[in-house]
Formats: C-alpha cells, sequence, structure tokens
C-alpha cells in the first residue's frame, strides 16, 4: 500500500453522498464503517492526489482504521 493509506482513509471516513433518492450517506456512521464505499473514496483520493496503487480490498485498508 502506498505511504499516503492512512491519509487517505481518514479523509475518506469523514466523506459523504447522497444517494439517487436524495439521502445522505456516511462512510463512518455511529463507529460502523460502509466497506464499499471506504474503498471507493480511498480509490478516489488516490487518484486525485495521483498515487500510484495496485488493486486493494477493505481488508487492506482495515489496519489503517
Amino acid at each position: 500500500m502506498p505511504v499516503e493509506v492512512k491519509q487517505a482513509v481518514d479523509w475518506a471516513l469523514e466523506q459523504t453522498i447522497e444517494s439517487d433518492f436524495g439521502e445522505i450517506l456516511y462512510v463512518n456512521e455511529d463507529g460502523k464503517v460502509d466497506r464499499h464505499l471506504l474503498v471507493d473514496f480511498v480509490r478516489g483520493y488516490f487518484n486525485e492526489n495521483d498515487v500510484e496503487y495496485n488493486t486493494f480490498s477493505y481488508g487492506d485498508l482495515e489496519p489503517y482504521l
């Protein structure tokens, strides 16, 4: 994993999205992490910050939570 993974995870845990139905979805809500959103946001962070990375899953991010 890239050295920026901790920064990416911390940032991702603060993010939200609005569903197609207008519902706000939180990556981290009441201590429960939405695994799919976390992975998506971490990938987005890496892409936006030109961080090179290999394929990863939620399991690869767990140590950084």
